[in-house]
């Protein structure tokens, strides 16, 4: 179930080069919401994966001038996947992706690819939000190009975001930019996870009452006990 980054060479160039795309209404896929635009990113299409092979999900294409970004959700038939980019589930799951990049470009229309650096995207919070890598690419007669993979996870699913734009400096500014632009849309809004509600504490029931214990009457010419002890506590004879 590997994701292949072989989009044709002349569809990506096109992409880049583009004005912004009509967008279509927003795609709602596993209770996730994914809007028609993000910061400038038109949403262009959709794309059921599910449907020819189970557990890799659905893809939505997104565009702005300049730049190509894909964005899938899915689990890959998994169980559980914690809503935290820093586990060791999601952090699998960047390694595998990372190395799809790597196992794909032979067959793909690039000559070249190579891991940059390792970097990860947090939120205002200083909360690990993404873990990105950098992959600069080349092919024979083509503009170099610098792509970019985000990996998080949410509502129990793999999010995953593949950027792409013409190589040039600050690229890597500009992809960090764009998927900060995302944490609000996942992590707020409709697409927030409910937070968890603190459990009230039991409230503790009250001791049955217990009815006073009947006092025995003092029978007629006895000295009772009871009188005899509070006579001697206030020191009467």
């Amino acid at each position: 179930m590997r994701f292949a980054w072989t989009v044709p060479i002349a569809v990506v160039i096109g992409a880049l080069g583009a004005t912004a795309a009509f967008a279509i209404p927003p795609v709602t896929v596993y209770g996730l919401k994914f809007p028609e635009e993000v910061g400038g990113f038109a949403l262009n299409d959709s794309t059921n994966l599910e449907r020819t092979t189970p557990g890799l999900g659905y893809g939505m294409d997104y565009s702005q001038p300049g730049w190509k970004l894909d964005v899938f959700a899915y689990d890959l038939k998994r169980a559980a996947i914690p809503d935290d980019a820093k586990s060791a589930i999601v952090r699998a799951e960047f390694e595998r992706s990372r190395e799809d990049v790597f196992l794909a470009y032979p067959r793909g229309p690039y000559a070249q690819v190579y891991l940059r650096r390792n970097f990860t995207i947090e939120d205002a919070k200083k909360v690990t939000r993404f873990q990105c890598a950098a992959f600069p690419m080349t092919r024979d007669g083509a503009k170099p190009q610098d792509g970019f993979l985000c990996v998080t996870a949410l509502r129990n699913k793999f999010v995953k975001f593949r950027l792409t734009t013409l190589a040039r400096n600050g690229t890597e500014a500009e992809a960090r930019a764009h998927l900060a632009n995302w944490i609000p849309v996942l992590w707020s809004g409709p697409n927030a996870a409910a937070e968890p509600q603190a459990a009230k504490p039991a409230r503790r029931a009250a001791p049955p009452r217990r009815a006073p214990p009947r006092r025995p009457q003092c029978p007629p010419g006895f000295i009772c006990r009871e009188a005899a002890t509070l006579t001697a506590r206030h020191g009467r004879a």
